[in-house]
């Protein structure tokens, strides 16, 4: 063989070869996968109550396409450190600033998936400078859903505590694995919307896999950060807007939020119930001006989805799906027929426009 054959083949190797690494950035010391050797970078941002690991399709499809691709642990989740300290989303996207720093990454493409997005959205609209490309998959950026009930109950003080630590393990055998949610128990104690019953294990989950996030989960101090990741980095705010159109913000306290959660005749009666909460109203003024894609799914233990007639119209119509458009002015959707766990559940239609719009394509 040549010396340029060699150098090609070691280059080849290099590039397709999947490594677990660290590294200690100036407050956190963090675990990342990496594979790839390309000119630019992806960096992939996990969700709850996951790890790097969910990214295990996509790492593998970005690297072989040409990229370097960078998933690394969120603080307090997977390898890497666990501090302690109460988290805010200013602090979250801090961390991957200087995890950028760190790797020696100027500029990058960011991907990331539930709590992922969000850490992604504020590390971007923040950095614009840093951030060439923003990929969104099933999140949000600052506008909360009534409907993701689970955003009162961690606010409830000690319920998330009581069922993490007596049943870690059926939490998340119940979201991946097909468990019965049962297990959960009902309201106020548990707020999964999974209908109870039996259920196989979904086929895109292996054994291996569920496993790997059980391991993960069996830690108290990932459950700790989990809670103060959903209790204290998102304050709600009710938002009000007079005829000008010029908006206030009302902060609301653990403790209304926990009242509400409680409330006697059920969350959905209590008359704040209707509004689309607010967590982040100093950035709503915010742009961000580079390439920006969100993919979406439906929500967590529901049946996939049919896609739209037009499956890359950016839906409209409530405050939740308006606030991407507010967001991005240069801004493309595509729905996916999956659940929430989109990069797991349909791994070759996610890379396929993950692909494309890294590439600038799409």
């Amino acid at each position: 063989m040549s010396f340029l054959a060699a150098v090609l083949v070691d280059t080849y190797r290099s590039r397709m070869s999947l490594t677990s690494n660290r590294v200690r950035t100036a407050n956190l010391d963090t675990h990342y996968l990496q594979q790839g050797t390309g000119d630019k970078a992806v960096v992939l941002i996990h969700g709850f109550p996951q790890t790097s690991h969910q990214w295990r399709h996509q790492i593998a499809a970005l690297a072989d396409a040409g990229y370097a691709v960078f998933a690394p642990d969120n603080r307090g989740f997977g390898a890497t450190e666990k501090p302690g300290a109460r988290v805010s989303r200013a602090l979250l996207a801090d961390d991957v600033m200087r995890f950028l720093d760190a790797i020696g990454v100027e500029k990058a493409i960011l991907v990331g998936h539930d709590w992922g997005g969000i850490i992604a959205f504020k590390t971007a609209i923040d950095n614009p400078d840093r951030i060439t490309r923003l990929g969104l998959l099933d999140t949000l950026c600052t506008v909360w859903s009534p409907a993701a009930v689970h955003g009162y109950w961690f606010k409830a003080d000690g319920l998330a505590e009581e069922l993490f630590r007596t049943r870690h393990r059926e939490f998340i055998e119940v979201l991946f694995g097909g468990a019965d949610s049962a297990a959960l128990g009902v309201r106020p104690a548990s707020p999964w919307p999974i209908p109870p019953g039996p259920r196989d294990r979904p086929s895109w989950i292996s054994e291996d896999d569920l496993s790997t996030y059980v391991r993960a989960f069996s830690d108290p101090d990932v459950w700790a950060h989990a809670i103060s990741y959903y209790r204290y980095a998102l304050p709600f705010h009710v938002v009000s807007a007079d005829a000008d159109g010029h908006e206030s913000f009302r902060s609301l306290s653990e403790r209304e939020i926990e009242v509400m959660w409680r409330h006697p005749e059920g969350l959905e009666k209590h008359p704040l119930f209707a509004e689309f909460m607010d967590y982040g109203p100093e950035d709503r003024a915010k742009t961000f001006p580079n390439p920006a894609l969100r993919l979406y799914g439906t929500y967590l233990g529901r049946a996939p989805s049919t896609p739209a007639s037009d499956p890359t119209r950016t839906p409209t119509g409530n405050p939740f799906v308006n606030q991407f458009s507010r967001y991005f002015p240069d801004l493309r959707s595509q729905s996916i027929a999956a659940g929430h766990f989109l990069g797991e559940e349909a791994p070759a239609a996610v890379n396929e426009h993950l692909l494309a719009f890294c590439s600038g394509a799409l």
